[in-house]
């Protein structure tokens, strides 16, 4: 058994794979007051005994903390992937240690499951869009605010405006504060991340083959155009790279 690990600022996103089988899923919070304990109390429960624990983190200041309560829990070290870490990997950036780790899974898990090229729009805290070339190389990409983080900026500024629920409008033309608002925050991501994918393929001189992944990617996908929606092209990115002996 590989349990592959994301830790986003938000959310932390747990898949363990035996051969092709994914056998457990899950979905925690992020955990940045007590990490520690909390992801040992989370592996513990797993009651599992896994070969390695790969893992994409974007939040640094919890890192070592969920590195020491692996260590405790499964007696090793987890593999982290990052610019240092990974191996054949082609990373065409300025400094090619800019680049996340969160970005190098999904790079990896369009190309272990889509023809290339492709580009990932990964919708979360950030929603960030990544180009990897025919040649399986890293290109670069776009990285815009959330959802989220943008719908507290929102709050924040315009505080007399009503909470929303963050669900997809029937119209974009809203009759109302509430439906106006929804149109905004989601038809404008939609159009934001259509609107980019086009111009990076634009900019590729060539089709692209299109993923939507991220943990607010199921709230846009029925009505995203083009997209194929793979909610955990991460995770299989991060079993692809440990299959392949690529983090060192």
């Amino acid at each position: 058994m590989i349990i592959t690990v994301d830790i986003g600022n938000s959310n932390t996103v747990i898949v363990a794979y035996e051969g092709d089988a994914k056998i457990i899923h899950q979905r925690i919070l992020t955990e940045k007051e007590n990490p520690f304990e909390y992801y040992k109390q989370s592996f513990v429960s797993l009651n599992v005994k896994p070969e390695a624990v790969v893992v994409s983190c974007v939040v640094p200041v919890i890192q070592r903390a969920f590195c020491d309560a692996i260590q405790a829990v499964f007696g090793f070290e987890p593999c982290l992937v990052n610019a240092d870490t990974i191996n054949g990997f082609d990373i065409l950036l300025d400094n090619p240690r800019d680049i996340g780790a969160d970005f190098i899974a999904t790079s990896m898990g369009a190309i272990g499951k889509y023809p290339l090229p492709a580009i990932v729009a990964d919708v979360g805290s950030a929603t960030k869009l990544t180009y990897t070339d025919d040649h399986a190389a890293f290109r670069g990409g776009v990285i815009i605010p959330g959802l989220g983080t943008s719908m507290k900026a929102f709050r924040d500024y315009i505080p007399h405006l009503p909470e929303v629920e963050l669900t997809i409008p029937k119209n974009v033309i809203g009759t109302g504060t509430i439906d106006a608002i929804q149109s905004g925050a989601l038809y404008g991501l939609i159009a934001q991340i259509e609107g980019l994918a086009q111009r990076m393929e634009e900019e590729a001189g060539q089709p692209c083959v299109k993923i939507l992944t991220g943990g607010y990617a199921s709230l846009i996908r029925d009505n995203m155009t083009g997209f194929v929606y793979d909610p955990d092209l991460l995770n299989d990115g991060l079993y692809e790279i440990y299959r392949k002996g690529m983090v060192s």
